[in-house]
């Protein structure tokens, strides 16, 4: 059910919102970089109706979508500011372009050029946690809306419900996630095998050398240089107690709760491609490590590489 948000929405003090957010450190001139209030009024574009205003110093026209993916693009403030919303919500292309009034194209466009900042804002840092839980799960991701010849490759069962771990060229690619307990901020990425050499990389990326690391028995992180505790699932073992204080501290339940809320976030897409998956995975990561969005990260989102 589609909701007519735009049309209660006001574009003045939608403006205001993006020049604050998409400028936190003001508004200024692409060129010379003067203030703008060394610039004067231009007048409005003639289809989103924002203001323009013109450099003093440089003659250089510009508005507040300049330098951010909006630019050139002939979008009212209410309809950036929800279709933002919603791309950072997670909520389907079809269902935004319907609601916005807006061709589905471009806001596939948008969505795309947004994934691609978010995949670059992705932390590289480890995670500042002694304890720490890393899983991996399987996400059916094809060829979504690519003409292939069939010829090519022979069909898959259904739902692609096939045995053994998954990997990226059998349409099901590994999502390697791991969690701090006491942060709770998580690392999710894209890889294209579970295999010991890229399962030694992740956790020497994203731990610290003295982290106690909880996962479960693949053989794959057998050689993880951490502490490495492990919870066997395939003998129904779901939490250990190893020191005999009655708390059942081995386990990777943080984790699996993590999946649930991924799988929550992609359900509305009904399908994302493989090759899409990664930008997918990047904006669910910021939106559990933010819980907030921060006009810090509105203005990295939108702005132009």
């Amino acid at each position: 059910m589609d909701f007519p948000i735009l049309d209660i929405c006001d574009d003045e003090l939608g403006e205001a919102w993006l020049r604050k957010d998409f400028h936190p450190h003001g508004l200024h001139c692409p060129q010379c970089r003067a203030s703008v209030k060394q610039a004067r009024f231009f007048g409005h574009t003639q289809c989103s109706h924002v203001t323009m205003y013109r450099c003093q110093h440089c003659q250089t026209a510009y508005t507040v979508y300049t330098g951010t993916v909006f630019a050139k693009k002939q979008l009212r403030p209410a309809q950036v500011i929800l279709l933002l919303r919603g791309i950072c919500k997670g909520e389907s292309t079809a269902s935004l372009s319907r609601e916005l009034h807006l061709a589905y194209d471009t806001v596939h466009h948008i969505r795309q050029q947004l994934h691609a900042n978010a995949i670059r804002l992705q932390p590289d840092t480890p995670l500042p946690d002694a304890v720490t839980e890393t899983d991996e799960m399987f996400q059916n991701a094809g060829e979504k809306r690519r003409k292939t010849q069939r010829s090519r490759r022979p069909p898959r069962r259904r739902a692609n419900m096939q045995t053994g771990h998954g990997t990226y060229e059998n349409d099901r690619p590994p999502i390697i996630g791991t969690v701090g307990r006491e942060s709770g901020q998580v690392r999710l990425r894209v890889a294209k095998h579970t295999d010991r050499k890229t399962l030694k990389k992740h956790m020497a990326r994203f731990t610290l050398p003295d982290t106690v690391a909880n996962t479960d028995e693949w053989n794959g992180y057998n050689q993880i240089e951490r502490q490495h505790v492990t919870v066997n699932h395939g003998e129904h073992e779901w939490a250990r107690d190893d020191d005999g204080d009655g708390i059942r501290e081995v386990h990777i339940n943080t984790t699996e709760g993590m999946w649930t809320g991924t799988r929550n976030f992609l359900r509305p897409f009904r399908g994302v491609h493989k090759d899409h998956l990664s930008g997918y995975i990047a904006m669910c990561e910021h939106s559990v490590n933010l819980k907030r969005i921060t006009p810090k990260f509105i203005a990295a989102l939108v702005r132009c590489k």
